[in-house]
C-alpha cells in the first residue's frame, strides 16, 4: 500500500529533516532503498514554533489485526496502590520506542519524505497495536508484582 508523499509546508521542511536526522542518529529509523508500504509524513504544529512529526499510518492500521490485550483502568491501579508508604512511577514517555520492531515488520512502517524512504526500527506512536503491545510487555516483566505493589 504505497501512498504518495504529502506536500510539505516549506516553513516546516528543515525542521522535519532535522527531526528525522535526529531519529536516524539514535537508531529509531533507518533508510531503505524502496518499500512496498509507504506512509506519508504529517506535520502537527505545537506551541512555541515547535512541530510534531507524525507518520500517517491510517492505511497500515486499517490492514492491521486488532490486538485485544486489555489496558488497565487507571482508577483500579490507583486503588491498588493506595495506602503504601512509597510510590514509584515508570516513565513511559518513550516506552514504545524501547520496543524493537521485528525485522520482518519494519518494512511495513516505511514512510516517505522528500529526501528518502525510511523505516521504523522501534515501535512508533500511532501504530494500531502499540498500546496493547506495550501493556503486554509490561505485564510480562512486572505481572507478578502488579497486584501486590505496582
Amino acid at each position: 500500500m504505497a501512498q504518495r508523499c504529502y506536500r510539505m509546508n516549506p516553513n516546516y521542511a528543515a525542521k522535519v529533516k532535522e527531526e528525522i536526522d535526529k531519529l536516524l542518529r539514535v537508531g529509531f529509523f533507518r533508510p531503505v532503498k524502496k518499500a512496498t508500504w509507504l506512509s506519508p509524513i504529517v506535520v502537527v504544529p505545537k506551541k512555541h514554533g515547535k512541530i510534531w512529526v507524525c507518520m500517517d499510518y491510517w492505511k497500515l492500521n486499517a490492514a492491521t489485526v486488532t490486538d485485544a490485550f486489555p489496558l488497565p483502568f487507571t482508577d483500579g491501579v490507583l486503588d491498588a496502590i493506595a495506602g503504601h508508604e512509597v510510590y514509584s512511577f515508570l516513565d513511559g514517555f518513550s516506552g514504545y520506542n524501547q520496543i524493537r520492531m521485528h525485522p520482518d515488520d519494519q518494512e511495513k512502517t516505511a514512510f516517505i519524505a522528500e529526501w528518502g524512504v525510511f523505516v521504523a526500527v522501534v515501535m512508533m506512536f500511532g501504530m494500531k497495536t502499540a498500546s496493547a503491545t506495550f501493556q503486554r510487555i509490561i505485564m510480562e516483566i512486572f505481572g507478578e508484582f502488579i497486584p501486590a505493589f505496582m
